[in-house]
């Protein structure tokens, strides 16, 4: 089965506010294309022994990009800005569907880890952000908020 044009959500919020709250969340009106990517690191732990290598899932890494519409006056992409120059957490959180009470997604507490801004010549500006887990704060989670 596949989606197109799927109506999620994006959210923001402070450092440390509970993932599963939607009053956590304030959402980030220009979102227009989110990705979020879980991957786990393939541990090798074969031995002499092993007639072919044998794996286990190693570390969880959990990263979430998204294209905004450029906006100097979104006040959402000014605290994105902020907390990626200032190296501060935010809680970040995509929803399937809008920001409200049952719907689900993932989230955590976050770092900004790229901040682009692209003014091409003859299409409209956009701004491509990147989340992924701070070491501290709310690990990724799946919730349903209420």
């Amino acid at each position: 089965m596949s989606c197109t044009g799927f109506d999620g959500s994006l959210g923001i919020g402070s450092a440390d506010a509970d993932i599963a709250l939607v009053a956590s969340y304030t959402e980030v009106p220009s979102a227009r294309d989110i990705n979020v990517t879980i991957s786990s690191d393939k541990s090798d732990v074969s031995d002499r022994t092993s007639a072919f290598k044998n794996y286990v899932a190693g570390g969880l890494d959990c990263e979430i990009t998204a294209t905004l519409t450029y906006d100097s006056n979104d006040a959402t992409q000014s605290t994105i800005r902020t907390a990626c120059i200032a190296r501060t957490r935010l809680v970040v959180g995509v929803f399937d569907g809008d920001l409200s009470a049952s719907a689900q997604g993932i989230a955590f507490d976050a770092y900004v880890f790229s901040n682009d801004i692209a003014q091409p010549l003859a299409d409209g500006q956009t701004y491509s952000v990147s989340f992924a887990p701070a070491s501290s704060g709310s690990v990724p989670a799946w919730s349903t908020l209420s």
